[in-house]
């Protein structure tokens, strides 16, 4: 697939990431994963979802391609994860933040904890699909699935 031809907001009119961290400086602890809604976990979606973040949300200074993730902290257990957040999610994916960092991606802890963004390189399909592979090897069923 050919990247595309995006027209993005200029960022100074964007929310500066930097003001939502629930961290001094946005760092999240070396030794969590990353959580993901699943069904399925495609580089398209990781796409789409990094673009919209990049149209609402600049980091130092450019628009920010993100992907929206929850973190297993201690008092936010993957159970709690998966039975609160993603409830109304069949499937998940959980990622070690070691293997996101080790494969050139930035994670920052935005928002409330337990939320994260996972920041792309660049806002390109190759990125997403790099990211989305990451996370599909660990895609599972939510076995605290509620109904809408």
């Amino acid at each position: 697939m050919a990247d595309r031809n995006i027209v993005l907001p200029d960022p100074r009119l964007l929310v500066r990431v930097e003001e939502e961290f629930w961290t001094d400086d946005g760092t999240v602890p070396p030794d969590v994963s990353a959580v993901v809604r699943g069904a399925p976990i495609t580089g398209d979606k990781f796409f789409a979802h990094a673009l919209r973040q990049a149209r609402e949300y600049s980091l130092r200074g450019t628009n920010m391609a993100s992907l929206s993730v929850d973190l297993v902290l201690p008092g936010w257990p993957l159970d709690k994860i998966l039975a609160g957040q993603l409830a109304t999610y069949t499937r998940y994916a959980a990622c070690p933040l070691a293997d996101l960092r080790r494969a050139g991606f930035e994670v920052l802890a935005t928002g409330r904890a337990p939320h994260a963004d996972v920041v792309l390189p660049s806002l390109t399909i190759v990125e997403a699909e790099r990211l989305s592979e990451l996370f599909a090897d660990h895609e599972d069923r939510n076995p605290y699935k509620q109904r809408r």
